[in-house]
């Protein structure tokens, strides 16, 4: 489990002189790469290392190992049914290893995972993931409150951008935030300080309906993409604090939208 040590005291003085975000944010994981895991490195915290959801625990998980049959030359596919989650807009691809120019796998990562732009995509390159189609089926209203993804080697030039149902930014998490957060280095394959497990939170006013990859660059990469809907967030230990907001967790996060006060 990573932690950000930061004194209880200096957490309550950042608390009192910086506006609550309306989603908290945490860098925990579970290790798959031990007997039993499924080998793709790191993957929810809420999951085992098999990496599988247990049914009617309001989670899901996308490792883009065609676990429901269909995939490509490498074996690589949606597990999510088409009907459930939509994705338009730019390029991505889905593969294994590493390959110069084009994709690094995410560190301690054997299966499959996802990249964009493809070979010769055009940059920018934005793709959106949509999940009215899940949404659908959980009743009127739903929404997610749970977001969790492999980011692997992150650069400066990777972007997460999150929706509401009716297309609204809710917010954007820069890849240079995150490098910033942990002193990582941008488009570092191996060091674990670019290779993060990123978890988020949302409030019931700000939960998400679809989000975004973006990036400038090759490539973005990510595995082990979980969403949930009404999932608890565990209480933070003392020496975690600071990670109850992405203000107090000290990652930049550009609001892209005026709050309402």
């Amino acid at each position: 489990m990573k932690k950000i040590l930061f004194g209880s005291v200096m957490a309550m003085g950042l608390a009192a002189s910086v506006p609550a975000l309306a989603y908290s944010v945490s860098f925990d994981s579970t290790n798959t790469n031990v007997a039993g895991g499924d080998q793709s490195g790191k993957t929810s915290y809420l999951l085992g290392a098999n990496n599988v959801a247990a049914a009617g625990s309001g989670l899901f998980v996308e490792t883009f190992d065609a676990r429901n049959g269909g995939g490509n030359a490498q074996g690589c596919g949606l597990d999510t049914p088409s009907n459930l989650v939509s994705i338009a807009g730019g390029t991505y691809g889905l593969r294994t290893g590493t390959v110069a120019s084009v994709a690094a796998a995410p560190a301690g990562d054997k299966t499959c995972y996802a990249f964009g732009p493809t070979p010769g995509g055009a940059l920018p390159d934005k793709v959106n993931i949509n999940y009215s189609g899940l949404l659908a089926t959980l009743g009127p209203g739903a929404s997610l409150n749970y977001f969790g993804l492999y980011y692997g080697s992150i650069d400066t030039f990777n972007d997460l951008i999150f929706y509401n149902a009716s297309g609204a930014v809710i917010a954007t998490v820069t890849g240079s935030s995150l490098i910033n957060q942990f002193k990582g280095t941008s488009g570092n394959q191996q060091a674990d300080s670019s290779n993060i497990y990123v978890n988020l939170f949302f409030t019931p006013a700000e939960q998400f309906t679809s989000f975004a990859f973006s990036t400038s660059g090759v490539a973005f990469e990510m595995d082990n993409l979980a969403i949930g809907y009404n999932i608890a967030r565990n209480v933070p230990e003392p020496a975690s604090l600071a990670l109850t907001g992405l203000a107090l967790a000290a990652v930049v996060v550009t609001r892209r939208r005026k709050l309402i006060r």
